[in-house]
Formats: structure tokens, sequence, C-alpha cells
């Protein structure tokens, strides 16, 4: 007697493990694989790559509009004075200096402020759009736009898009980088990387509009986050590759500063 239930009983969790197994089975198709964190077994992952910084470091000597306040450092605490045991400080600024996003906020007063935004719009595959353009100020249209396409290949639904005309080489000369001009976006390429269906475009410029805010709310109206006063983009040295960025989650905010990576 005791070694049937002893037999009835294995067959039992054999059942239970077989019915765990095909449940298991049945979703597997729909279970997410959690996200490894980089240990030893898996740095090489970045280690075999090249990581590109497409972003300039915020300080009081970088260019920006008269209207807007650079980073101020103030320490109100300094190791060894007073008594204190660590350094401390306020940094003030207008977010819209230095390498920055703008949230839909900036243009539009029932737009979503920075808190609103995808934490990971930064983070995916990219387009990487070289451009000859003249020095200066220079609208860059959909015809330039689908001629890089022409040769390289189209931008992909979901891309982010990184634009590089060579005009980061005139920082910090205000009179360069601002006063003389700059690359932007005509009416009709915010339209056109509208219709790409695009998470994000990058460009070397203060601005993706010179006098007006037209491209800013064509692009963010359709939750297109726009990253300005980039850098570097030419070393990418191809027509696509991985960015890896993302920004303090500030409420209320308009904008703010980010640190954006280009991997290939």
């Amino acid at each position: 007697m005791k070694i049937i239930v002893k037999k009835l009983m294995i067959l039992a969790i054999v059942g239970v493990i077989f019915m765990s197994l095909v449940a298991c089975g049945s979703k597997a198709k729909t279970v997410t694989a959690p996200i490894p964190a980089v240990t030893a077994s898996n740095e090489w992952n970045l280690k075999n790559k090249t990581v590109i910084d497409l972003s300039h470091v915020q300080d009081q000597t970088m260019p920006a509009d008269p209207a807007l306040k650079k980073p101020t450092l103030e320490f109100f605490s300094r190791v060894g004075q007073n008594g204190a045991l660590h350094n401390l400080e306020v940094i003030s600024y207008c977010p819209h200096t230095g390498t920055h996003l703008d949230a839909p906020f900036h243009v539009n007063n029932n737009g979503g402020a920075v808190e609103t935004l995808d934490p990971t719009v930064l983070i995916g595959p990219a387009s990487v759009i070289n451009l000859n353009v003249p020095a200066g100020s220079y609208a860059i249209t959909a015809a330039d736009i689908k001629s890089w396409e022409a040769k390289n290949g189209p931008i992909q639904e979901g891309d982010g898009v990184l634009i590089h005309t060579g005009h980061d080489k005139n920082w910090p000369n205000k009179d360069t980088y601002i006063d003389k001009g700059y690359p932007y976006l005509a009416k009709d390429a915010a339209e056109y990387l509208v219709a790409k269906k695009i998470r994000f475009v990058g460009m070397e410029s203060i601005s993706v509009d010179a006098a007006t805010t037209e491209s800013h709310l064509i692009l963010t109206s359709a939750n297109i986050v726009i990253v300005e006063n980039l850098t570097n983009i030419d070393k990418i040295g191809q027509s696509r590759c991985i960015t890896i960025g993302t920004f303090p989650n500030i409420k209320g905010a308009t904008g703010v500063y980010t640190r954006l990576l280009a991997i290939k």
C-alpha cells in the first residue's frame, strides 16, 4: 500500500512539472527577458564597440543666446572649512544652453513638460545624415534629406536622426556659432521627418529653427524629441549607429541637459 501511494505521489509531481513546462512553453513568445546587468561576462558588448560622446561640456565659456543664463556653480560647503565634511554646490542655469533636449512645453503652453517624455526615447537605432551645406544660415530641406537617403538608404521608422553639417567646429566662438547664422530645419524637412515616424532629431545648432518656432511645433506636436548643440557626429563615420542617452526627470521643465552617446 505504501509503495502504491509513493508511486501515485511521484506521478502527481511529474504531472505538475509537465503541465508547468507546457504552460511556460505556451507563453514563451510573450515573455520579455530582463535586461542583463553589465557584468564581467557581458562588458565585451561595449569593449568591442566605439563609443562617441556627442555632447559638449557645459560651462561659462560656451556660446548661448544672451537672453539665456549659462551655468553657474557656487559652493556653499567645502571640505575642511567650518568643520564641513563634504563639497556641496548649487548649479543654476537655463536648460536651453549647451547640449540639451526640448520638451513640447518649450513652444506650446499645452505641450508636455520633461516628466512626460519617454525616458528611453534617446536609446536605439539612428540614421546619421551627413550634409554638405554652406557656412552660416542655411535651411535644411526635405530634398536635402531625400538626396542623402538616395545614396545611403532610407531613414527607418522609429529611428533617431543625427544631422551632421560640420557646424559644431564653430563651437565655442559665438560669432560663427550663433551670430552669423546656423543650419536649421525648413518646414518641409520637419514635416518629412514626422512622416518618417522618427523618435528624435539631433542637430549641431542651437535650434532647429531660425527666427520662428515652426519646426519645433511640427516636430514636438508629433512627439518627436529635439536635441540641440550636438558635436562629434562626424566621428561616427557611417550612416547608422546606436544611440544611448537619457535625462533628469524634472517636473514642469521645458528642456533639460542630456548626455548623448553614439555606439558603432
